[in-house]
């Protein structure tokens, strides 16, 4: 039998979105991180290295629902372990959006040669009435998931607004 301790982090749902940084960025971070570990035998001080390569390669971004408190919280995981963002009730929203998302990440080789990354996905969004207030609850590799989890949370934390979709 799960003790009320248990039983409460059950109702906390952590949807990780991905790293924070691009995919040059992450990369790097772990060069900065190998750098400062081999090097250590010249200096200590090349150890420095590890913090902001820590930084870039393993912070990442998320979201918190709490479903018996009906909060949200949108995080960022600082060097993948510092949880930072406030939890926001979310009676001060509306309903539901699900939005495609397109992200591009540019770099360029030596020789000046542009190769791009794009990266597309779903995202489940809580908006208000005015769509300013935005968070993005979790992405999906496709529509039907999305939908799927939004009826979900529509039932559990929305259960009296009329939720709309896009």
């Amino acid at each position: 039998m799960a003790s009320p301790d248990n039983q409460k982090q059950l109702t906390v749902i952590n949807n990780n979105h991905g790293k924070f940084f691009g995919p040059v960025q992450v990369y790097m971070g772990y060069v900065f991180i190998a750098v400062g570990v081999f090097c250590a035998i010249y200096s200590p001080y090349i150890l420095l290295f590890l913090i902001p390569g820590g930084f870039m390669a393993f912070t990442s971004t998320g979201t918190m629902i709490d479903i018996e408190n009906k909060k949200v919280r949108p995080y960022t995981s600082l060097f993948g372990f510092i949880r930072t963002g406030k939890w926001t009730e979310v009676s001060r929203f509306s309903g539901f959006k699900i939005i495609k998302s397109n992200r591009r990440y540019t770099s360029y080789s030596r020789a000046n040669v542009q190769l791009d990354m794009n990266i597309s996905d779903i995202s489940l969004i809580l908006v208000n009435n005015n769509g300013t207030g935005k968070v993005v609850l979790n992405r999906y590799n496709n529509f039907e998931d999305a939908r799927k989890d939004m009826y979900e949370l529509k039932t559990t934390l929305l259960p009296l607004n009329n939720s709309h979709e896009i």
